[in-house]
């Protein structure tokens, strides 16, 4: 009697000691996920392969895989590959002792693994290991029977295609992606409307067989079902729709990826190209009017290719006095005046927040512009408008000649035309226009004036 009461009190012990170390094990999990939510990674690191060695010595294989590979990708966020594959393998080992222990495969749990392991040496640029391991996704994919995992692994293939640069086999696996997805749920809407569609028609017999006493609330019901019938398949037929947008939405992402990459990469060709003509502008006479038209040429499209890097960029703002402000610039293109015209100023002594100096840039082009255009005796001014709380304009205005309707289409727009470089480049505009929406505004050509040419700089605080 003695022996037994030992035995069970050594069982009951047994218990609860396995108990509070599943609990001990969910507890470090979740601990392990705050952390991470919090981008506290190192310490959700350990907390993970805390929580990894106690799942695996309960048993519980599946929630200790998923912390194995999540410790695993933390260290691979900080590129400490070793460790990352040393986790992985011991993860391994834990899902060979599961179906040692289990007598069944676990394909579910391996193939997180070895995603894990594909994503690793895509980061380090092993383009042939990522390979053999995505064939390894495969196989263990086509092991298994959820469907979840076949369609992540469709998601899987085109991420690894399109992050290799193979952008057809990418837009293949999207497309295959769409036909499955068509598939499953076309099967499953065709599924809930046979069920309804019997319903339906058990009804209806039901219906004709006792029609001589239906009443109107059965007639109703009748209507309210054929209606639940008709909804069901609108709304399965929409769900469909609106994966097909997810997924192309995906792909359009990609897309817009790869073309600002290749538009980054055009930027820098061409301003390794300005940097190239520069030692050898330097051994050219600096004084031939060709070689100058050159450099002013290099210098321009350094300019430009900058200014679209950093159209996101906002310049600083400083409080300025508008009038000074406005005086100061005009000086600057007075003294380089050598002909007989009248420059003015038209603008309030009210301060207003500005960023002096690429409006000085913008004001100095346009005045010197309109300096050049207009003739002797003529007239170019430059006005300040307040057109609200947070609106302001700076207008610069001429009596020239003023600019013909063929110009006016191409007038901001770079590289439009062939030009004679030493009559000027034409990229002083589109310049300028870029930098104004860089200060979140705009330049525009006042076309409804006649007796000259009109620019308006309009800003927003």
């Amino acid at each position: 009697m003695k022996k037994i009461l030992l035995i069970g009190l050594v069982a009951a012990f047994c218990l609860c000691g396995h108990s509070h170390a599943q609990d001990r094990a969910a507890d470090l999990m979740k601990q392990a996920q705050e952390n991470l939510d919090k981008h506290s990674y190192i310490t959700a690191r350990y907390l993970f392969l805390k929580a990894y060695n106690a799942f695996a010595a309960e048993g519980q294989y599946e929630l200790a895989v998923a912390c194995g590979v999540n410790a695993s990708a933390l260290y691979h966020r900080e590129n400490y590959y070793k460790e990352a594959f040393d986790v992985l393998a011991n993860a391994e080992q834990t899902v060979a002792t599961g179906e040692k222990n289990t007598g069944k495969g676990l394909p579910v749990l391996r193939y997180s693994i070895i995603k894990e392991r594909m994503r690793i040496y895509l980061n380090m640029g092993k383009s042939g290991n990522a390979k053999t391991q995505l064939g390894l996704l495969e196989e263990a994919a086509q092991k298994s029977a959820d469907d979840s995992l076949k369609t992540d692994l469709l998601y899987t293939k085109a991420a690894y295609f399109y992050t290799l640069r193979q952008n057809a086999k990418g837009d293949a696996a999207v497309k295959q992606l769409i036909e499955e997805s068509n598939r499953q749920q076309a099967a499953e809407a065709l599924s809930k409307y046979d069920t309804l569609k019997q319903k339906y028609d058990t009804s209806l017999r039901t219906i004709s067989e006792k029609e001589s006493s239906l009443s109107a609330k059965q007639y109703l019901i009748m209507g309210l079902c054929a209606l639940a019938v008709i909804l069901a398949a609108a709304l399965i037929f929409t769900v469909i729709i609106l994966l097909r947008y997810i997924v192309l939405t995906r792909k359009q992402k990609k897309a817009i990826t790869v073309a600002n990459e290749h538009n980054e990469l055009k930027a820098q060709f061409i301003r390794n190209i300005s940097a190239q003509m520069e030692p050898t502008l330097d051994t050219l006479d600096g004084r031939q009017p060709g070689v100058q038209a050159l450099r002013d040429f290099s210098r321009h499209i350094q300019e430009l290719s900058e200014l679209e890097q950093t159209l996101s960029e906002p310049y600083e703002t400083e409080e300025k006095n508008v009038y000074t402000f406005c005086e100061a610039v005009i000086s600057k293109v007075q003294k380089e005046n050598k002909t007989e015209l009248t420059l003015s100023v038209n603008a309030p002594k009210i301060s207003v927040k500005i960023c002096p100096e690429p409006l000085e840039h913008i004001l100095s082009h346009l005045l010197k512009n309109a300096v050049h255009h207009t003739p002797d005796g003529g007239k170019v001014t430059l006005d300040f408008k307040k057109r609200g709380a947070h609106t302001h304009q700076f207008i610069v205005t001429d009596t020239g000649c003023g600019i013909s309707e063929e110009q006016r289409t191409h007038l901001f727009k770079p590289f439009s035309e062939i030009k004679d470089l030493t009559q000027g480049d034409g990229l002083g505009l589109p310049i300028c226009s870029l930098t104004a929406i860089r200060m979140n505004g705009t330049l525009t050509l006042d076309e409804s004036y006649t007796k000259g040419a009109r620019f308006v700089l309009e800003l927003h605080a």
